[in-house]
């Protein structure tokens, strides 16, 4: 039987109806009237029906336990720098992050730290107590959680690595899970769509400030160099190929397309594995067109199937 549109409207008002409840319960903030154009880094993305924004952990498990109960669909969003939503409606909740971000607490060669915290403010906290092991990730922008998400990593570090336990939230409850129980892969972990990371501890190792310091500068020196810094973009769009003998951004180079534009969205002059927004009427679908001529014509040049950095979020 097909849905009529006074039903999806008589449904998505009894949800929104739940949703201010638990909200209101939990004492949780909740937004509506938001759009992805100003959650994401990239700066485009259609409306959003809902933001709640948890501020301890605790508060967050109960948050999705509430929801998962009554079936509400959500998704955890941290900066939002690794996402491109499209441009229609999302009917459903995001869960903002953004305030899970207590100070981080050192134990010895441990640091326990929120998903919601920034993670190159942690790089830089754990270089001044002379803790290495994550130093390379100081130029990645986004969240703690994002980063375990994803298992991100640069120059020769990445944060699976140095994971001895990751907080989630199960049931309503908080829960440690040991680092050794994760698959950490390039850029994929094995945690599942509908599982919440709330925080992490890692084990690090002592060196000396001033030369964690110093590997901090020099990759940072380089990201600047080599990085389209302070444009509207969302990282490196698309993985590294195993069957190519060059980065992505290379083989694309190489191509020809830098600068090649669809709309509001261009490839990046200075790395053409970024793609970059600009002016008011960028749209995430031109973003999404111009990613997939690159997809084509990488297939069609060298055989090979680019896979998504970036998350691609629809609203369908």
């Amino acid at each position: 039987m097909v849905e009529t549109q006074e039903q999806k409207d008589s449904d998505l008002a009894a949800r929104d109806s739940a949703i201010s409840a638990i909200a209101s319960r939990l004492g949780v903030s909740a937004e509506r009237g938001r759009r992805f154009a100003e959650l994401t880094s990239l700066r485009v993305g259609g409306a959003v029906d809902w933001v709640l924004s948890p501020k301890i952990e605790e508060q967050a498990a109960a948050l999705v336990g509430e929801l998962d109960k009554c079936e509400i669909a959500w998704r955890p969003l941290g900066s939002g720098s690794n996402v491109l939503a499209d441009d229609g409606e999302h009917h459903y909740v995001i869960l903002s992050l953004k305030d899970l971000k207590a100070d981080p607490v050192f134990d010895g060669q441990r640091v326990s730290v929120s998903a919601g915290y920034s993670l190159p403010r942690l790089c830089i906290d754990c270089a001044r107590q002379g803790l290495a092991g994550i130093e390379g990730l100081n130029g990645i922008p986004g969240t703690v959680g994002g980063a375990l998400w994803m298992n991100a990593g640069a120059y020769g570090q990445e944060i699976g690595t140095v994971v001895d336990t990751v907080r989630v939230a199960r049931n309503g409850r908080v829960i440690d899970i040991p680092g050794s129980e994760v698959q950490w892969n390039y850029r994929h972990t094995s945690f599942r769509e509908g599982e919440l990371l709330l925080g992490v501890t890692l084990a690090l190792h002592p060196d000396d400030p001033k030369e964690i310091q110093a590997r901090m500068e020099k990759a940072k020196d380089e990201r600047m160099s080599t990085q389209p810094h302070g444009a509207r973009s969302a990282g490196c769009f698309f993985k590294n190929a195993p069957a190519s003998p060059v980065g992505t951004g290379k083989m694309i180079d190489n191509l020809g397309l830098k600068g090649a534009r669809r709309g509001g969205a261009v490839v990046s002059e200075k790395h053409a594995n970024f793609i970059v927004t600009d002016g008011e009427e960028a749209k995430a679908a031109d973003a999404l067109a111009l990613a997939e001529e690159i997809r084509e014509r990488v297939k069609r040049e060298h055989g090979i199937d680019l896979e998504y950095e970036v998350e691609l979020w629809s609203s369908k």
